[in-house]
């Protein structure tokens, strides 16, 4: 005879908290991924308006490309996973549950394509921030060094998916993950927001709406913030001992999974649009807004050239101080001169 969930220690409403959980998470995520379907189409039309069909430009829309591709095979599989648990399923609230604690191949290629979205769009806001501070290695060191290591958490956790190793390991790789995601992309996004500043100036950065969208987009605040809270919700819900059923962080993690390819979606297409700064303009050693006030002074100012004469001296006429390197206005010199008698 199959478990039920008083099996598990559970109330008939923890069980129906844990089947809501398991069913409106995935509608929020079919709005969201609609949303980054949009934003993946929008990115296309800029890539293929352009007539040079670059090896970069190719290379780019392969990666958005294949982020939504993995995107929505993880939507495909979540909504099968509704179809399978409350329809095929539903005969009654055991049978839901049951199915549902299964998992089973679905979970397991739905981790390994969500593991593939991250991993890329932590590399491409990597090499973001490289090309940002002009191909400095020891910059990305650290995020580089976080990505390796949730590389292997995510490895280690797939491990466990394939031999239904369940309460065998002391350490919760699953927040380790989470942890090591947050901690690439809040040093890039930081990076990356410092640089902006520096380049444009903190002032010039949030008085245009150019200056506030370069921000949100070169930055990826919105993909740092997510797992943020994901990260908050999870750890919370993990060690809380009030916490039977682990149901909130779902909302933040469904958002994730289209906020992971948005975010690099819309730093490709800002750059491919043209509407991103030039790779060289992040490394001149001359910045206007770094400039001294007096140095802009001079730099704008012009000063008029007179013709040579045959022996090769300027004609200057009487009205023009030489000393000073100005022009003096004849009508305000003869009114300053019946002012001192």
């Amino acid at each position: 005879m199959a478990p039920t969930f008083e099996d598990y220690g559970l109330t008939v409403a923890d069980a129906q908290s844990a089947m809501s959980a398991n069913l409106h998470p995935r509608m929020l995520l079919a709005l969201c991924h609609g949303i980054y379907t949009c934003i993946f189409l929008v990115a296309l039309y800029y890539i293929a308006e352009s007539t040079q069909l670059t090896r970069k430009r190719i290379i780019l829309a392969s990666t958005i490309t294949f982020l939504w591709c993995t995107s929505t095979i993880v939507v495909g599989l979540q909504w099968h996973s509704v179809n399978e648990t409350f329809i095929k399923h539903g005969l009654s609230l055991d049978d839901e549950f049951n199915f549902a604690i299964s998992g089973g191949t679905e979970t397991l290629t739905g981790s390994v394509f969500r593991a593939l979205n991250t991993i890329l769009a932590d590399l491409i806001l990597i090499w973001r921030c490289w090309v940002l501070y002009g191909g400095k290695l020891i910059v990305v060191a650290v995020p580089s060094l976080c990505l390796v290591t949730e590389t292997i958490s995510i490895g280690l956790i797939l491990g466990r998916f394939a031999v239904s190793a369940v309460g065998t390991s002391q350490v919760n790789w699953t927040l380790v993950y989470y942890s090591m995601t947050v901690a690439t992309n809040s040093l890039c996004t930081f990076l990356i927001l410092f640089r902006i500043m520096q380049v444009s100036g903190v002032g010039a950065s949030l008085k245009t709406y150019r200056g506030i969208i370069e921000i949100l987009v070169e930055s990826a605040v919105m993909y740092a913030a997510i797992y943020i809270a994901l990260l908050v919700v999870y750890a919370y819900e993990f060690y809380s001992p009030n916490v039977v059923v682990m149901t909130a962080y779902t909302y933040p993690a469904v958002i994730s999974y289209s906020i992971t390819g948005i975010a690099p979606t819309l730093i490709i297409a800002r750059v491919m649009a043209g509407h991103s700064r030039p790779d060289d303009s992040w490394t001149r050693p001359s910045l206007p807004h770094l400039q001294s006030p007096m140095r802009s002074l001079a730099e704008s100012l012009r000063f008029a050239n007179f013709p040579e004469n045959s022996t090769g001296t300027q004609h200057t006429p009487a009205n023009v101080d030489v000393e000073q390197g100005r022009v003096l206005d004849i009508a305000e010199g003869e009114r300053g001169c019946d002012d001192r008698t």
